[in-house]
């Protein structure tokens, strides 16, 4: 006897911590014109993600959804990575991007060069906002 059905839960491995990415000066391609504003993403321990592209004049982008399992697969890849290495970028006043994850956090002025591990894991992080379905528009101030 063959029993299917639809699968409930994550589609790979998650994180024990959420993860909050911001940064400044986003831009999202795609379309007539780029977006352009501060990048807001969360992912959540379930895997599911959030991101906003939270621009000063006209509308704001909001997307959500669930990662992919290649998606979770990189990202707790880069995430362990990261966090293994001894020393942190500690965040210092305005930062232009920032990381946090359970205890750890990652900040960094405009064009600072930063440690490979944690310039993969923004790389990686940048490729997840557009991957999402778009969720509302909504009018900024």
């Amino acid at each position: 006897m063959l029993i299917s059905g639809c699968a409930t839960g994550p589609a790979g491995p998650t994180l024990p911590h959420t993860l909050t990415f911001k940064l400044n000066e986003y831009v999202e391609g795609g379309g007539i014109l780029p977006l352009t504003g501060r990048l807001e993403l969360t992912i959540d321990r379930s895997g599911d993600a959030r991101s906003a592209c939270r621009r000063d004049i006209l509308t704001d982008i909001e997307r959500s959804g669930s990662l992919s399992r290649e998606q979770l697969l990189e990202l707790g890849t880069r995430v362990q990575a990261w966090t293994s290495k001894e020393g942190a970028t500690a965040p210092a006043g305005k930062n232009h991007g920032l990381i946090v994850y359970g205890e750890r956090k990652a900040g960094w002025a405009k064009d600072a060069v930063l440690p490979p591990e944690l310039q993969q894991l923004v790389d990686f992080l940048l490729t997840i906002p557009t991957t999402l379905p778009v969720e509302t528009r909504r009018k900024g101030f």
